[in-house]
């Protein structure tokens, strides 16, 4: 296939919206990349055009935006294994630490997307170390990623130091790092704390607009701590209407119906995790997997069904080969299944309009 130059074009347009050329680079440079560097080329759900883009564009300089949404694309869309090969790819080519780092930050998320957990912790880090104090727009972005491996594994404590090293602005590009930074608190039971903080998050996401990529999943994140709030009527109302979002990949899929299925009875349960479960598959999500696998194995017991054992058991090998401690996969499930119940009569809603609001009157965590 013959490859092509790529003309520079504007890399944070909306979705959709016409390509359109921007002034020529002046020797050479290009704009430094942002963790919401975007590219109007491919939609979010086009994963086959993001393909093409890969194979046909030359590595220059003005292709990078549209090469690493292109990449993005793949993640989202359950690719994570596509995104982590054309990363490796990319990143060793581009001609800025910058750049470099960015690729690879990228790649690191497909890895963790992966269960690849060392890699994904390795990845990241380097990029950060990478970028030094170059390019405050971007260090951010594999800080959070790095924070956010830490955090699965169980290591609060080095995640809680590299997240308290991190100096977040109010712009967009802190917003890995609030979200880390909620991670780490519902981890750790600060369940206000990291629900103000996912509050924040929202508020900014929102500002920035959600239909664009990155997708941020804000209704999850509140959603999730909600529940360890034991407030999960109104956690079902953000998860319901996180899957009507038309925006959502695969693995917010997946995260959505194993967090909605706990605001659920037992027998609606099994099969909303099912869901789960497919969807976890579908985006090559072993961590998630694993948590669905062992949300379903308790939604059996919960039953009187046996057969849930060989979930528990598939739960807890996908768990031991991502290098998951026991202590870690379990304080990762945000509820026990077995003993949620869905609060009857009348409750708050928790809709777009109250999480925006509550965000509103909330500090923005430093």
């Amino acid at each position: 296939m013959t490859r092509r130059a790529f003309r520079p074009q504007r890399s944070d347009g909306p979705e959709g919206s016409t390509p359109r050329s921007a002034r020529p680079a002046h020797g050479g440079r290009c704009a430094s990349p942002h963790w919401h560097t975007g590219h109007p080329t491919v939609r979010p759900g086009d994963a086959r055009p993001a393909e093409r883009l890969l194979r046909s564009t030359t590595v220059a300089p003005a292709a990078y935006p549209a090469l690493l949404h292109a990449a993005r694309v793949l993640l989202h869309n359950g690719v994570p294994d596509g995104a982590a090969a054309w990363c490796a790819r990319l990143h060793p080519q581009a001609q800025t630490p910058a750049w470099a780092a960015a690729f690879r930050t990228l790649r690191a998320e497909a890895l963790l997307q992966l269960g690849d957990l060392a890699a994904a912790g390795h990845e990241a880090a380097a990029a950060r170390d990478a970028m030094g104090n170059r390019c405050a727009s971007l260090h951010l972005w594999p800080t959070a990623v790095h924070a956010e491996v830490l955090i699965t594994l169980g290591r609060f404590g080095e995640a809680a130091a590299r997240l308290d090293r991190a100096e977040a602005d109010s712009g967009r590009s802190c917003l890995p790092l609030l979200r880390a930074r909620g991670r780490l608190q519902l981890a750790t039971h600060r369940r206000q704390e990291a629900l103000g903080t996912f509050l924040a998050a929202a508020r900014l996401a929102r500002r920035r607009g959600c239909g664009r990529l990155p997708y941020v999943p804000w209704r999850i994140d509140i959603a999730e701590a909600l529940l360890c709030c034991g407030r999960p009527a109104q956690a079902r109302a953000l998860l319901t209407e996180e899957l009507a979002v038309p925006a959502g990949g695969p693995r917010h899929r997946a995260v959505t119906l194993r967090l909605l299925a706990a605001t659920d009875t037992p027998d609606q349960r099994v099969r909303i995790l099912a869901a789960a479960v497919g969807e976890a598959r579908r985006c090559k999500d072993r961590v998630e997997l694993a948590r669905g696998l062992a949300a379903s194995a308790d939604a059996l017991d919960a039953l009187g069904d046996t057969t849930g054992t060989a979930f528990l058991r598939r739960a807890a090998d996908l768990a031991a080969d991502c290098g998951l401690p026991s202590a870690a996969f379990t304080s990762a499930t945000p509820a026990e299944p077995a003993r949620t119940r869905p609060t009857r009569g009348r409750t708050k809603p928790v809709g777009s309009a109250y999480a925006v609001s509550s965000a509103a009157t909330s500090p923005m965590p430093g």
